[in-house]
This record gives structure tokens, sequence and C-alpha cells, in this order.
């Protein structure tokens, strides 16, 4: 798991922004998830003895116990591409519902070895030592996906499948007719364009993200939005990851004002670095190439060569007979 996963998940274990998330995306911007009624839960899943693999650990998993009823929230977060992804969200599902349904023949199972009164009702109940008035919890997840890349991958079970040709007089699209899917539930920020649902600071983040690789458009968010000049030093550090500023946490003070973080400057002077380290790259990759040209011709005299690396890189003397020197 990378920094920058690791970012996203330190700062939607919140449960204001965690709940932020699924009242955005689920519920449209309406507060129906209340953060009070977030509590927390175990992210491992052990497996039984008998399974080869180890432990699943989640990325995010909350318990909403809202009333008497419990709901499983769940976040997936992705910095890269998985081809696999909704499988993968399946087994997690998967696993939380099989953990909850050994509580419940755990519990069925004792009441029945006490003697309290008659647990099961009819054979199928003693067999599956789970009763027909028994429930678990629903299970809701979401996959973020945070990435530069465009997402590519598959967006439900059936995105994996191989239907064929169909055999006997079938053709792949009946198969896939009956296909038992599990769709995804993909949040990809770089495709957002509507942030008004979100009622935290999460709205300021996710604005930012689509615009990593575009500067006219992240000059352009920042100066429209004060905002971006007093984050708190959380959401700064975040930003700061997210954004490829290198080494902020070293030099956070700099940006510190009376009402919090200027990330708007932070932000301006990482796109300055970016932009001479790239003038740089282009700058040494130029010289590499024409160095390997003029050596190849045997009847260019090495000042020669000097006095082209001055005028076309603007290099001083010092500079260009200091290049010759080394490739030369």
């Amino acid at each position: 798991m990378g920094k920058e996963n690791n970012a996203v998940l330190s700062y939607l274990e919140d449960n204001e922004r965690f709940a932020d998330v699924f009242n955005c995306f689920y519920f449209g911007g309406r507060e129906v998830i209340n953060p009070q009624e977030i509590m927390e839960a175990s992210e491992v899943y052990v497996a039984e003895p008998a399974e080869k693999e180890g432990q699943r650990i989640r990325d995010i998993i909350k318990h909403l116990k809202s009333g008497v009823c419990l709901k499983i929230l769940a976040i997936e977060a992705q910095n890269d591409i998985s081809y696999i992804m909704p499988w993968r969200i399946m087994e997690y599902d998967c696993l939380e519902y099989r953990k909850q349904i050994r509580q419940v023949q755990r519990e069925n199972s004792r009441k029945d070895s006490e003697g309290s009164g008659s647990v099961y009702k009819n054979a199928g109940e003693r067999l599956g030592k789970f009763r027909r008035q028994d429930r678990i919890a629903p299970v809701y997840t979401l996959c973020l996906y945070h990435g530069v890349e465009r997402w590519d991958g598959p967006c439900s079970l059936k995105d994996m499948m191989d239907f064929g040709l169909g055999s006997a007089g079938t053709s792949g699209e009946e198969w896939e007719k009956y296909f038992a899917d599990y769709p995804m539930r993909l949040i990809c920020v770089n495709d957002l364009t509507d942030y008004t649902g979100f009622k935290t600071s999460l709205k300021t983040v996710f604005a930012l993200l689509p615009f990593r690789r575009d500067r006219a458009g992240l000059k352009k968010i920042l100066e429209e939005n004060p905002e971006y000049q007093k984050m708190d030093e959380e959401t700064a550090r975040t930003v700061s990851v997210l954004m490829g500023i290198k080494g902020f946490t070293e030099k956070q003070e700099q940006y510190k004002e009376e009402e919090g973080y200027n990330m708007c400057q932070a932000i301006q002077e990482m796109m300055e670095e970016s932009r001479m380290e790239g003038q740089i790259k282009e700058q040494e990759k130029g010289i590499h190439i024409l160095m390997q040209l003029l050596s190849k011709d045997y009847g260019v005299e090495k000042k020669e060569i000097a006095d082209k690396l001055k005028k076309y890189y603007a290099l001083s003397e010092e500079e260009a007979w200091g290049i010759l020197k080394e490739s030369v």
C-alpha cells in the first residue's frame, strides 16, 4: 500500500468524513448517516482452521448502529487500477457475511446446548444452525479510486467474465443474461464534477485531484477558492501527499498563517519546481543526444562542441567544458 493510499485511508478514518462519503454518493448529500452513530469495527477476517490462506484485512470498515438496525459500511481505497477489484470486493463482503453467520450459529448452538427451550423448529434450521427468523446485517462497500490514470478496469463481476459464443444453439448473450452479477460501487475521484454534496473538507481535497495534470485548471481553482489558503494541518498534510508536494512535513511551518496552512502557496511552489525540473530533464536529454551525435563525428573539434553546448543550452564556458570533459 503506497503513501497516497495511506494518506486517504488515514483521512477517512474520521467518522465525519467517513459519513460524508456515504451521504454524498449514496444519498446525494442528504445527511442520512449520523457520524455519532458510527462505531469502530475489526478490519480483520480470520480464516477457517482448514483454510491455507491466512487473514484478510479490509481498508476501512465501520458499524452504523441506527436504532435497532445495524449496517456495515466499508471503503476500499485504490491508488492503482486493479483488474480483479469486483471479485476482491465480493470476497470481502462474503467474508463479512460469513463472520456474521458464524456468530448467529454460535449463539444458537449455545442456547441449544443449554436447553433454552426449543431453539430449532425443524431439521433445516438445526442442519444450518440458522433459524428462519435469524437475520444478518447488510454490507455496503465503496471502492474509492484516487489514482491519476483513468480507470479502465472492470466495474462489476460480469466485466471479468468470458461468456464465449455459447453452445447447442445458444449465444453468449443468453448466458450473460442469466449470470448472477456482483456490481461494484466505484467512485473515480478524477471524474467528479459536482462537489456540493460534501459537507466536510473532503470537498476541497477531492476538488484538487482531477487537476493533477492540468496546470491551468489547478491554478484557476486555487485562485477562485480562498479555503486553500487556510487549511487545517491534517487536511494540508493529506493534500501535500496526494498532490506530490515534496518535503512538506519538514517545511510546513513556512506555510502556516493565523487561519491555517496556505496550501495555495505550497501548490504553486510545487508547480514551479516541477516546471523547472521538467526543463532540466529536457535539457539533460538534449545534451545527451547532442553528445552522442557529436562523438561520432571525428572531424568536430572539442571547442566547436563546447560552443554548440553554450549556444543551444545557454551554458557558461565553464559549464560547457565541464560537460565536455565528463562525456568525451
